[in-house]
């Protein structure tokens, strides 16, 4: 692929994801259709189906592209701040960053649905996605207490906690009801 061929392939797939983020938030994932997608993006649906063969293909790189940015975002926050703040203090940021896209974070549970009940890609790729997740957490553990607190074993294992955790956070946050204690949260894992 040429130089003018691979940046048109990115440009027509960011305009694909943009739109397609846009429609799913104003309609809902259910009643945004390929269709509607291809046509607001004014490509054909052959087009379309060329970058995303599956709806659940296009929801998974909208979600994904989310969460690259808020890890981008919070690998360097993490990075300026190491050191000069408590691990209740990170566990908030982390998991605020996670809650506060609340549209993204249904493309992700709708996802999960997926990914849970038929769609072995899916599920595939977010194994992929929690053990970078995983392995995300445990090294900053590592660099952030120098495995002064955790050992090996622990800091592995928290990173299996703090991932489940923000999955149940976001679905806690989307059905609503009573606040996330989010500071207890924090402090009962800082202990």
């Amino acid at each position: 692929m040429n130089k003018k061929n691979e940046t048109t392939a990115v440009n027509n797939r960011q305009l694909i994801l943009q739109i397609a983020s846009r429609l799913m938030m104003e309609q809902g994932i259910n009643d945004t259709s390929l269709a509607d997608i291809a046509r607001e993006c004014g490509i054909s649906k052959g087009t379309l189906h060329y970058y995303y063969p599956s709806k659940s293909d296009l929801i998974y790189d909208i979600s994904q592209e989310h969460f690259t940015l808020v890890k981008g975002n919070l690998l360097k926050w993490i990075e300026n701040i190491r050191g000069q703040t408590s691990f209740s203090e990170i566990l908030k940021v982390v998991f605020w960053s996670f809650l506060e896209a609340e549209t993204r974070t249904k493309l992700h549970l709708y996802l999960l649905q997926e990914a849970v009940l038929n769609n072995e890609q899916i599920r595939l790729r977010f194994q992929e996605s929690y053990r970078e997740w995983r392995a995300l957490i445990k090294e900053e553990l590592d660099i952030q207490f120098d495995l002064l607190r955790f050992n090996e074993d622990e800091a592995r294992a928290l990173s299996f906690i703090i991932v489940a955790l923000i999955d149940g956070l976001i679905i806690q946050r989307i059905i609503g009801g009573d606040a996330i204690p989010m500071d207890d949260i924090a402090d009962y894992l800082d202990r």
